[in-house]
């Protein structure tokens, strides 16, 4: 007979929730049950329900986290300090108090639920004076609101957050209240019929005139069979001037009188029919949700008391959580019975928040449908979302709007790719190299500590007491004054490695993809290279040699010889056949011809992207621009134009003395070659010096084709458009 649990166990999933929260709640459950070492003292029985409850991501990640053993044989306990080393990183105190004073009040998120929330960011920040802190914080992060007005005016020296908080909720039920005193609808209006028949009206409807006495419209939502006192809205936070107490439609900041459409009143029923309801254009109300890590769109449906997926889609991304026996029978607006084979408790996602709603799964369904349990789960204003039905899907999404789709992506964090390992092969005849630590300026050293544990905190090094193969380091000092650690490969591995043969597209191949584009978007990868991981046996000849001892690298880094072709080819994999997207190396180009193409090309890379476990370095990347430089081209809707930065280095280089110099500078004018039609015949006296056997001496010829090629290159040439094909 199988066992009866207490209580429901939702999966986790590392990419929507929190460890420590979820490890806490698997624990109560395991009590709740009696699960324990006594009753389960191998930890077997823990060890096999906290691995189904993983969701796919996750697991993997387990699996990851135990080699090289199978996760199926580690002991739970050994499980969870994985995770928890995993999970919870070292504790950087001025990251935590960043995150906590850049906290801010949600649309309809209570005061009660701020503090909470802002209490709950507190836990790293080592704040001597946690309470004033919070009280701080809460009154300054609140939403404009008259609230916020009246606490800015209070008394600071015996203000705490209790009383501030308490403040604040006075403030607003003193406002609804005088909101609700303001109505005198009858109260007989809110006795009628708890069933409402909506009728449309038709060609050949008759207007009835009506002797009854035409009733108020609630002041809080401007409905007409309640009080504004009995309005479930009251709660609700304005969209218009984000103060609570009424909808946005029945604000008065914007100074704009509502217009009864005449509609009808809402059929606020909740006995769990579903009913189709779409608007008067037949245009469906469509939102989108996360739901362990995947979007989905839904259609937003007030006429349904539930949220509701068909059998179908149950299947193909769910079918491993069970189905719980359904507490409610669905019908629907003709009374007929809908089949539904079960529940399932699912953590959504949607506009920053997540919570867990009951979702019912039903045979031979329609699209997936978001109830009236999930708007006000959420609390989402219907005039909103109604005012956005004739959204022109031809507007490019918001920066914010992506952030909030795409929160992996997003997240500043240092990803991880998914698809495989990097492996490097070595030649038949490699052998160990090992080259000693190489001394380094003392005014450097700091520094030098700080990159190394910035790099072992993230997961890049790892200490290691001995190696076959070392490398040494060469510190480039950047502009900002941080270090970064170059391991010098070229003297050792490199010579050894087998180099990947996988060619990088030319600038020719890349921009024949921008016909036609009208604006850009630029994405950058995130410490790109460490992205990629490397097995096991690659990391053996990744060994850096620092004043310090050995570090190896687990993931891929730079300077490596086989690095940009592994990568390039990675990336090509991703995204390289998408049209209007060009990619070389961490750099991504996303165009379209219209705004409608561009948005569906940037969400597709987007989605690719965070599916591969890849992240973005969002304070370099560019949305929606007129113009872009990329690859050392400024690029515009009218074709490509040569970088100003890199034309000036070109008229700014001295003659050159030597063989060396002069390939140098030959390199940077080759790189605009194509905007000097007679390039070939100007250049020709510069190219004799390099012919074999040809001794140095430069002339007056090579003088003149110096000179003039730096004129043509300056000049205003036309830009170049790239063709299709």
């Amino acid at each position: 007979m199988a066992n009866s649990y207490f209580g429901i166990l939702s999966s986790f999933n590392h990419d929507i929730q929190e460890w420590k929260t979820y490890k806490s709640r698997i624990n109560q459950w395991f009590l709740a049950n009696e699960i324990n070492n006594t009753t389960d003292p191998s930890g077997k029985k823990r060890r096999a329900i906290l691995l189904s409850a993983l969701s796919e991501g996750t697991y993997r990640l387990a699996e990851n986290l135990a080699l090289p053993k199978d996760v199926q044989e580690v002991p739970y306990e050994d499980i969870l300090r994985f995770f928890d080393i995993h999970f919870n990183p070292k504790i950087v105190g001025f990251t935590e108090r960043h995150n906590f004073y850049a906290a801010s009040q949600q649309p309809g998120e209570t005061h009660s639920q701020w503090a909470a929330r802002l209490r709950g960011l507190t836990s790293r920040c080592a704040f001597h004076d946690i309470e004033e802190a919070l009280r701080d914080r809460f009154i300054m992060g609140m939403m404009p609101s008259l609230e916020k007005e009246k606490l800015y005016a209070q008394d600071i020296t015996n203000l705490t957050l209790t009383k501030a908080v308490e403040f604040a909720e006075n403030v607003r039920c003193a406002k609804s209240a005088a909101i609700a005193s303001a109505s005198t609808a009858d109260a007989s209006a809110a006795s009628t019929s708890a069933l409402y028949k909506i009728r449309s009206r038709g060609k050949g409807a008759r207007s009835v005139k009506s002797d009854l006495p035409v009733k108020q419209k609630c002041k809080v939502c401007g409905y007409t069979n309640h009080k504004a006192s009995e309005c479930r809205y009251a709660d609700f936070v304005c969209r218009e001037c984000n103060v609570v107490g009424h909808l946005r439609r029945m604000c008065t900041s914007n100074k704009v009188n509502y217009v009864d459409n005449g509609a009808g009143d809402e059929n606020i029923d909740d006995d769990g029919k579903v009913f189709k309801i779409r608007s008067l254009r037949g245009e469906p109300m469509v939102e989108t949700v996360f739901i362990q890590g995947m979007a989905f769109k839904f259609e937003i449906d007030s006429g349904s008391a539930v949220t509701v997926i068909p059998e179908k889609l149950y299947k193909s991304h769910f079918k491993d959580i069970p189905l719980i026996v359904p507490h409610k029978r669905l019908m629907s607006y003709t009374g007929d019975s809908i089949t539904c084979v079960g529940t399932i408790r699912l953590p959504v996602y949607y506009t920053n928040r997540s919570h867990t709603l009951d979702v019912y799964v039903v045979r031979d369904g329609g699209p997936p449908l978001l109830g009236r349990d999930f708007i006000s789960t959420f609390q989402l204003e219907l005039s909103s979302v109604l005012s956005t039905v004739n959204y022109c899907q031809g507007t490019l999404p918001s920066v914010e709007e992506l952030q909030c789709q795409f929160p992996v992506l997003f997240s500043d964090k240092l990803g991880r790719f998914t698809k495989h390992k990097v492996h490097l092969q070595l030649k038949d005849n490699a052998k160990p190299v090992f080259f000693k630590a190489r001394p380094i300026a003392f005014a450097l050293r700091n520094k030098i500590n700080n990159e190394l544990d910035r790099m072992v905190e993230l997961g890049v090094l790892k200490p290691v007491d001995h190696a076959d193969y070392a490398s040494p380091i060469v510190p480039v000092l950047k502009r900002n004054g941080t270090i970064r650690l170059c391991a010098d490969y070229s003297v050792s591995i490199n010579r050894q490695l087998i180099i990947d043969q996988y060619p990088l597209p030319t600038a020719k191949e890349l921009f024949a993809k921008l016909y036609g584009g009208k604006n850009f978007t630029k994405l950058d990868l995130s410490m790109a290279y460490n992205q990629f991981e490397l097995d096991d046996e690659s990391q053996r000849y990744t060994v850096i040699n620092t004043h310090r001892g050995l570090y190896k690298y687990t993931r891929l880094v730079f300077g490596l010889a086989p690095a940009p072709a592994i990568f390039q080819r990675a990336m090509e994999g991703l995204i390289g056949g998408q049209e209007g997207v060009l990619c070389l190396l961490d750099d991504v180009l996303i165009t379209g011809r219209d705004d409608a193409e561009h948005a569906a090309r940037l969400r597709a890379v987007l989605q690719t992207l965070q599916e591969a476990g890849l992240t973005l370095q969002r304070e370099k990347c560019e949305f929606y621009k007129d113009e872009v430089n990329y690859l050392g081209y400024v690029i515009n809707k009218n074709g490509l134009k040569k970088s100003p930065d890199k034309i000036k280095a070109i008229v700014d280089s001295p003659a050159p003395s030597n063989i060396s110099q002069l390939q140098s500078f030959l390199g940077l004018v080759n790189y605009y070659r194509n905007f000097v039609p007679s390039a070939a015949s100007v250049l020709s006296p510069l190219y004799n010096l390099l012919k074999k056997g040809v001794k140095w001496s430069w002339g007056l010829d090579h003088h003149e084709a110096f000179t003039k090629i730096k004129l043509l290159l300056a000049s205003d040439q036309p830009t170049s458009t790239p063709k299709q094909g």
